[in-house]
Parts: structure tokens; sequence; C-alpha cells
């Protein structure tokens, strides 16, 4: 007897024999035993399948003269027999793909009514999308009402080009791929059936190349054992998604080179890695394929622990779209590789998912940035800056009356701010600029400088802000920025000896709570109408009288009276405070950035923009 490959010697006759289809057997099986089978079914899924065993088994069944209990062929009688072997004259097997026309169907249906020696006629039509429009229709009527004794099987693989009229009247079963735990069971019960010499990494080669597919299965271990044992495992595809994982263009492109060599085609090795590609890409999204072998497997949740998803889906795109054009190209293998360096160099390719992709990858090592408020400058590890409420003033120091233009809204007291400053060099507050003014001014005004421990300025707290300046009328125009003087905590206010017009002003609205207009009306009344610069006794002798009228008294009505005399822009009593004054212990280092002046400055005037000039055209 002639050799017979494994699929056709180990073609499923019995019910039981068909593995991965319970829910067809079962209906089969019911409709068997309640004689309640219909005139007309449609089998349709993959290849590989059973839609065609099916098929036969339902005909052994309905024609068995000794049908067991549990509605399976008893195998052994000669309608059995005759159906295993294709002589009966109760299955009619018509391969729709060569008999698709009118007359072909014609001749098929003038032999519908023709008797039969069985109980029932079983007519299998293969492949019936193939079917011309014509002889679909001359199909139809016979379809709807067979004879009593007649039952249509049709089977294909692309069921949605089989017409609704003719899916309307059958009843439609899909058949689906096997898992690859049930197919490896199968394919290691027919190495000990068959006695074959298979060891385990051939089996988990057939499975791998079948694809759920038992035809196909059975058909590779036939190679295997052709083979004598020895399998050459192709490794190109797993070379391939792992150079697409590391983004090495040329490993790539020599899997592919050796593949090629080695006789494969260009399609087959881009189908064999979008197939990988998308068993990491459902295994990434909890999905894992069940037809995958457990080496398969491993690939997948290798895969996907080493690409994004946004990483895969652009890779199933890109060789999705090569596979198409593959079919029109002059060189399929060009087409191949670009596609692979695309996707290894995303800065060679200027498409849209591509920068996408580019993006992402900033955006991934970037995914420590925190921004700290919403004026501030973005910094790695920046803490959010939360601004707090600046604490009351003390008694020592009344709160500031400020003289706001009328129609304007007030100035808001600038927050006090606290959060870590960014990484600097370590700089000592020792040796600083800062150490460096206090020994300026502390020579100046014969006291010894402060000490001061050496710290690092990125480990220190930003200090409160002092409160704002008090904003008066200025008494000329070069007077409006100026600050005004403050005396320090616990002095003796009448000892002070303001050398300007402007000193008395400010001291006054700071410390005596009165406005500009009181000291001119006072300075009228003691030294009389201004005809000049006042001397400094005359502003000391002004200001002890206030002092002594206004030192713990609220600010008395503004009288009217001509304005004080302007200093001119260029007089030396325009001069800061006099050294003598200046507490050395409440001065404060400014910030050591200038991006925490501007934060500070856009939080304490709300709705105010940082405005960077352009540089010019060269």
């Amino acid at each position: 007897m002639a050799y017979q490959s494994l699929y056709r010697r180990y073609r499923p006759q019995k019910f039981s024999e068909i593995r991965g289809q319970p829910h067809i057997v079962g209906a089969l099986k019911n409709a068997v035993a309640k004689n309640e089978v219909g005139h007309a079914y449609l089998f349709h899924g993959p290849r590989g399948t059973g839609k065609t065993t099916s098929a036969r088994v339902l005909a052994k069944a309905l024609n068995c003269t000794d049908l067991g209990a549990d509605s399976e062929p008893c195998g052994t009688c000669e309608s059995c027999v005759s159906i295993e072997e294709g002589r009966s004259f109760d299955l009619h097997e018509l391969d729709a793909a060569s008999n698709n026309g009118v007359d072909d169907m014609r001749d098929l249906l003038a032999k519908v009514n023709l008797g039969t020696p069985g109980n029932m006629k079983v007519y299998i039509l293969d492949e019936v999308h193939m079917l011309t429009r014509g002889a679909e229709n001359a199909l139809l009527k016979t379809l709807e009402e067979p004879p009593d004794h007649v039952i249509w099987v049709l089977a294909t693989t692309e069921p949605h080009k089989v017409v609704e009229t003719i899916r309307s009247r059958c009843q439609v079963f899909e058949l689906g791929l096997l898992g690859a735990e049930e197919m490896a069971a199968h394919v290691r019960w027919v190495i000990d059936d068959a006695g074959l010499d298979v060891d385990a990494a051939a089996v988990d080669h057939v499975v791998s190349i079948g694809g759920g597919s038992v035809r196909d299965t059975l058909s590779a271990l036939d190679r295997v054992v052709a083979a004598g044992g020895v399998v050459e495992i192709d490794e190109s595809t797993d070379l391939l998604l792992s150079s697409l994982a590391d983004r090495d263009a040329a490993i790539a492109l020599a899997a592919v080179g050796d593949a090629l060599g080695r006789g494969r085609d260009p399609r087959t090795i881009g189908e064999a890695v979008l197939a990988g590609l998308r068993d990491a890409f459902l295994t990434s999204m909890g999905s894992a394929p069940p037809r995958m072998t457990p080496s398969e497997q491993v690939r997948a949740d290798d895969i996907a622990a080493r690409m994004t998803p946004a990483m895969m889906t652009r890779a199933l795109d890109v060789l999705g779209t090569a596979l198409v054009g593959m079919r029109q190209a002059p060189d399929p293998r060009v087409d191949l590789e670009v596609a692979l360096v695309r996707l290894c160099r995303p800065d060679a390719d200027r498409s849209i998912d591509a920068l996408v992709e580019r993006l992402d990858q900033l955006e991934a090592g970037m995914a420590g940035v925190s921004v700290s408020s919403e004026h501030a400058n973005p910094a790695v590890g920046a803490a959010a800056v939360e601004p707090e409420v600046s604490p009351a003033p003390s008694p020592s120091k009344p709160a500031t009356q400020a003289a706001v233009p009328a129609g304007s809204d007030p100035l808001p007291a600038p927050p006090t701010i606290a959060a870590p400053a960014p990484e600097e060099p370590a700089v000592s507050r020792a040796t600083g600029p800062a150490a460096a003014a206090r020994a300026a001014l502390a020579d100046k005004i014969g006291r010894p400088a402060p000490p001061i421990e050496s710290v690092t300025e990125p480990d220190a707290a930003i200090p409160p802000s002092p409160p704002p300046p008090p904003i008066v009328a200025p008494t000329s125009a070069g007077d409006r920025e100026s600050e005004e003087p403050v005396a320090s905590p616990g002095a003796d206010l009448a000892s002070l000896r303001p050398e300007s017009p402007r000193e008395v002003v400010g001291l006054a609205a700071t410390h005596l709570s009165i406005d500009k207009d009181v000291v001119v009306a006072r300075a009228n009344e003691l030294l009389g109408p201004a005809s000049g610069s006042r001397s400094t006794e005359d502003l000391a002798r002004l200001w002890q009288a206030l002092v002594a009228e206004f030192g713990g008294s609220p600010p008395p009505a503004a009288g009217v009276a001509p304005p004080v005399e302007p200093t001119p822009p260029d007089d030396p009593s325009r001069d800061e405070l006099p050294p003598e004054h200046i507490d050395l212990d409440d001065l404060v280092d400014a910030p050591a950035r200038t991006e925490q002046i501007i934060e500070r400055l856009t939080e304490a005037f709300p709705g105010a923009e940082v405005h960077t000039p352009e540089e010019p055209p060269e």
C-alpha cells in the first residue's frame, strides 16, 4: 500500500475524534439522536479546522446501520466503510471553486431527486463562496426546499463572501483554530500511535508552524519525519524582533539577508515578524493569544517588556503597509528592508507617527520633571511652590499706609515663599558677596561684622520677604523709585537726624503714620515757608517736633499748605540713610538665582507676565 500522509491517515472518523470543536460536535450529535437534522448547514472557519471532516462524519452517522447510543457511527458497517473509502452513493462532494457556473449547478440539481441506497443523501459543497451570481440564484430554491432524503452541507473559509440569501437558508456554525496545548497533545498522540521518532523540540516546532490548523501541523510533522527528525529551526524571526526592540538597523538588515540566503521569501519573513509583533502586543495588553507555543510565549513576554505599546502598534502598521506594497513591488526585499530601517531609526522617518514616537521618548526621559508653580520655570526634581500669606507686622513696626493714586487697586504684599532651591554649587556665605558687603558696612559704621556660619545655599530655605516699602508721592521725578528710610527696631526716633525732606516724609509715614501734607503743614508753621533747601538742623528740629506731637497718636487730617520745594536731582542731600542707622542683623541675603526673584515677583503681582526681549535679526 502506498504511503498515506499523516493528516489523511489520522482524519477523524467519529464525532469523538474531532478536536477543538465541541459546539459543532454537540449540536450534530443531538440532532442525530433526536432525528432533528436540518436540511442545510453552513460550516465556515480557517483551513484545517474540520469543516469537511464534520460533514463526512455527519453523513456516516445518518446512514450507519449500527448507530451507537451516543450517536456515534460504528465505522464497520458497509455504509461507514464505503463513505470512509470514498465510494459511497450517499455522499457527494463538489468543489464549488471549479464547478461554479450555472450549468454545473443545473447538472447537480438534476440529480438531487434521484434515490439513494442509504437513508439520507448528503451533498458537500466546498468553497461555496466561489459560486457565480447565476449559480447562487440557481441553487436557492433547491437549497430552501430540498427533497426529504437530501441534506446540504456548505463549507467556506470566507463566509463574508456568501450571499445573505444562502446564509439565511442554513444553520451556520463557525469552526476555530486549535490552541497550542491541545494541538501539542494531538501531535504527541499521533507520534505515539504511528511510532515516530520525534523529540520534544520538533513537537514545539510543528505546532508553531501549524498555527492552529490540524492539517498544516500534521503536514509539518511529515516534513520532520522525512528529514530524519532533524529540524533546522529558523531564528531569523527572533533576531528581527530583538533588533526592532533594540533599534539596531544593522542587525535587522543582516537577519533579512541571512534568511533570504537560506531561501525564505521576503513576504514570508515579514509575515512572521508581523505575527510575532502581534503576539507581543496582545501579551502587553493582557490578552495573550491561546495558540502560542511555550517558546513563542517566552519571546512575546520578552518583546512586550522591551517595547512600548506605541512602538509595537507603529511597527504593526509599517510592516502591514510594506506587506501590501510587496504584491506589486519589483523587488519585495527593498520594501521589507526600508520598513525595518524606518522602525529602527525613527530619526530617518519623517512620518507623523515617527515624530510622535520621538516625542514620547523625550517625555519618557523627562518623567521626573515637575512644574513648581504656574509661573515658575520647570526644573527636574523641583517641588511645587505654594505661596503663603505674609505674617502680620509686629507692634514695633506699624503697618505702612501707602498713598495710592485714586482709581487704582492697592498692590498686594509679596507672599512668603518656602521651597527648596535648585541644585547649585555650594557657596559659603562666610566668603560670598553678602559677607563682603556686611564687612564694608560694619567698617563704615565702626561696628564688628556679625559671625555667619558657612552653609550651602541649596539647603537654605528662602527667607521671608520683608514688608513692602511705603508708596508716597515723590518730591521729584528722580525720587519715584527710591526706597523710604526705615529706622532700626528699638531705635530712639527723636535722635534720628534726617538729611533731606524726603527722609523726613518717609520716616513720618513709616513710624508716625502721618502723610506728606501734614509734614509740610507743620514745616511751614515751625520753619516758615520754604524758600530753598532746608538745613540739617532745621530738618532735625522738625523731626523732633513731629515725634513729640505724633509719636503715639493717629494721623490727623491733612491740612492745605504749599508743597515743600522739590530737591534738585543732583542735591547731595538725597543720599541714602546714614550708615550708623543700619542694623547688620536685619540684613537678608538676596536669592541666589534670578529665576527665584522672577517667581516671587510674578506671585506677588497676579496677572503679571514675563517678557523676554527678542534678539535683533542678524
